[in-house]
């Protein structure tokens, strides 16, 4: 079925509530009618349909009343290709041949049928009986399936103009950007529409849509914002997110992950990226205090050396162990193992045990070059320079690390002298 009729169901059966109760209990006109309701609606439940649409036509036939010819059209018109369908419509058109529930369903009949011409001079009856959003948008549609774009624009302007309604906007964007070359005028009515109306997702989605074949990175920013805003998704957060990254701009992840508290564990990695070690460490330091978890005080640990390891003092040293020593009694982190071990190593505060924790990080990792030159260059302070040699030998063909590097060099100068 086209998309097209899916959309006129759409807009027969479920735009806005109807005024009038096909079904009311209550006010017989006939001896049973109660019980009759009662049995047409269950066998429509029980997906009876037939049953049900006869049920419905002895209704109208015994109470004259046109409610139930018009539900029997409706649940004949959906569930079933039978050609009642447009004999139910007809009956109930004689009766009263400006009804717009059965007007807008033979429009609906003859579109289905792929009967297009009648479906046009059956949708120009309609506004001419009614001319509501509803109706303008099936108008709209109807030409649409026609490919008569511009026609078709013209109707779901006059039907949008009355209801502000979401799926008549898109056909009106889509028409705009795809078929009529004016991609400015479509960007503008989503636009002004998420500004007055809020950021729907089915149009902020098509907004993106539209900005990301124009490469308008900013605007897709500025619409998942609205998004998120809205809607309080992380998801949407962590796209702003990766967007502010692809285009280097840290400053506004930053500023986005502060004012908003979203992943505060990120703004940490962002501020370490970036160098700013204080602003890295106060990070951390909140984290741990909010959450008690053990893995920033380990990032603190790390963050309060790289802000200090141009003057390093034993009170720092002190205090930046003391920091690992607490993480490392909670979580076995092979980071964190390899940093404080290689921490110890360097600057010889306990070499034998800078060298048990790095060798508990490889048990973790036993391929890292990081942490295998670690344990070479605590080898190398114990003065165990073959030992170390044969551990980076393997690797230097192909190193660039300058760091690795000036261990490979040390420990060569220390097989020299041996």
């Amino acid at each position: 079925m086209s998309r097209y009729i899916v959309v006129i169901i759409s807009l027969l059966l479920f735009w806005g509530c109807s005024t009038k109760e096909p079904v009311q209990i209550g006010k017989k006109s006939f001896e049973n009618e109660d019980l009759l309701i009662m049995q047409a609606l269950h066998l429509q439940h029980q997906k009876q349909y037939q049953d049900a649409i006869d049920t419905y036509k002895q209704l109208f036939q015994k109470s004259k009343k046109l409610n139930y010819l018009i539900e029997a059209a409706k649940l004949s018109f959906v569930a079933t290709n039978s050609p009642q369908t447009l004999q139910l419509l007809e009956l109930g058109l004689k009766q009263d041949s400006n009804n717009v529930d059965l007007r807008r369903l033979l429009v609906g009949y003859y579109m289905k049928v792929s009967r297009f011409q009648e479906a046009t001079q059956e949708v120009e009856k309609l506004l001419k009986i009614e001319k509501n959003a509803r109706n303008l948008a099936i108008a709209g549609n109807i030409y649409l399936q026609q490919n008569n774009y511009p026609l078709a624009l013209k109707y779901f302007q006059s039907s949008y103009n009355k209801a502000k309604d979401e799926n008549t906007l898109l056909n009106m964007a889509d028409i705009l950007y795809n078929f009529l070359d004016k991609q400015d005028e479509a960007i503008s009515y989503l636009e002004t529409h998420v500004r007055l109306q809020g950021c729907d997702e089915k149009v902020c989605f098509k907004l993106i849509e539209v900005y990301g074949k124009q490469k308008d990175i900013n605007g897709i920013i500025t619409t998942y914002k609205k998004l998120y805003e809205e809607n309080q998704n992380d998801v949407y957060a962590k796209k702003i997110i990766e967007l502010y990254m692809y285009k280097k701009d840290t400053k506004s992840a930053i500023e986005f992950l502060k004012k908003t508290g979203y992943n505060q564990e990120m703004l940490v990695n962002i501020y370490a990226s970036l160098g700013e070690f204080q602003a890295a460490f106060d990070a951390a330091e909140k984290l741990f205090e909010e959450k008690n978890d053990f893995v920033y005080l380990g990032y603190m640990g790390i963050y309060e050396y790289e802000l200090n390891k141009n003057n390093l003092s034993e009170t720092v040293l002190a205090s930046i162990a003391s920091k690992f020593d607490r993480a490392l009694q909670k979580i076995n982190n092979a980071v964190f193992l390899n940093y404080y071990g290689y921490l110890l190593i360097d600057h010889e505060r306990d070499i034998a045990k800078g060298i048990a924790l790095v060798k508990e990080a490889l048990l973790q990792e036993p391929n890292s070059l990081f942490y295998l030159d670690s344990l070479a260059w605590g080898l190398f302070k114990q003065n165990k320079c073959i030992e170390a040699q044969k551990i980076l030998e393997p690797f230097m063909k192909n190193i660039q690390e300058e760091e690795v590097q000036m261990h490979y060099q040390k420990i060569q100068e220390c097989l020299g002298k041996k």
